[in-house]
C-alpha cells in the first residue's frame, strides 16, 4: 500500500542506492585533515508509515559501507554498527505540488582505518553520537543523484573508549542515487 497519491514507497521495500563522497575532510588528531573520496553504497528498508502533515515513512537502514583509499591511512572504511539501537530514518513529504521530500537518515557507523597515525597498525572506531544525513527538497524517491548533508561534525573513539575521541568527520556531502 502507498501512501498519499502513491508518493511513498511501500512497506518492507528495500531500496538500494549506490552513493560517492568526494574530498571528505577527516580530522585525526595525530596527524590533522586528510582528505577522502568515499564510495560504497546503503541499502534501506520501508518500516512503517507515520502520521502528521502530509505523510511519510519510517526507513531503517539494512546495510551501509563506504570505503576510500589514502597513501596515509591506507584503506578506510565505514560501516554500519549496530543497527537494533540506531532510530529508523524519516522519509516526509514536505510538499504534494510539486511533490517534495524530506528525507533523514540517521547512521551509527565503525569507521577502520588500515594504517592508523603512530603506530601504523588497523585501528577501529566508533563514532560517539548518531550521525545525521538530510536532504530536504528531494523531487523523486528513491534519490537519482541528490546531495545529503551531514548536519554537524561527529566524533570517533576507539570501541570500548567512547570517551577518547581520536578522530573527527567534519563534514560528509554525499551524492546518493537508486540502483536496482
Amino acid at each position: 500500500m502507498t501512501s498519499p497519491g502513491g508518493l511513498l514507497p511501500p512497506i518492507g521495500l528495500e531500496i538500494p542506492c549506490s552513493s560517492h563522497a568526494a574530498a571528505v575532510p577527516l580530522k585525526i588528531d595525530a596527524i590533522g585533515l586528510v582528505q577522502l573520496d568515499f564510495k560504497g553504497g546503503i541499502r534501506l528498508r520501508v518500516e512503517s508509515n507515520i502520521g502528521g502533515g502530509f505523510g511519510g515513512v519510517r526507513l531503517k537502514i539494512i546495510g551501509e559501507e563506504y570505503s576510500a583509499d589514502s597513501p596515509v591511512l591506507g584503506r578506510v572504511t565505514l560501516s554500519q554498527a549496530d543497527i537494533d539501537t540506531t532510530p529508523l530514518s524519516l522519509l516526509e513529504i514536505v510538499s504534494n505540488n510539486p511533490p517534495t521530500f524530506k528525507n533523514t537518515l540517521f547512521h551509527d557507523f565503525t569507521l577502520s582505518i588500515e594504517k592508523f597515525p603512530g603506530s601504523n597498525e588497523p585501528m577501529v572506531l566508533a563514532n560517539t553520537k548518531t550521525m545525521t544525513t538530510l536532504n530536504s527538497s528531494l523531487r523523486v524517491f528513491p534519490p537519482q543523484g541528490d546531495v545529503y548533508q551531514m548536519q554537524e561534525p561527529v566524533g570517533f573513539a576507539p570501541v570500548g573508549d567512547p570517551g577518547k575521541v581520536v578522530a573527527q568527520l567534519m563534514t560528509l556531502p554525499i551524492t546518493r542515487a537508486h540502483n536496482p
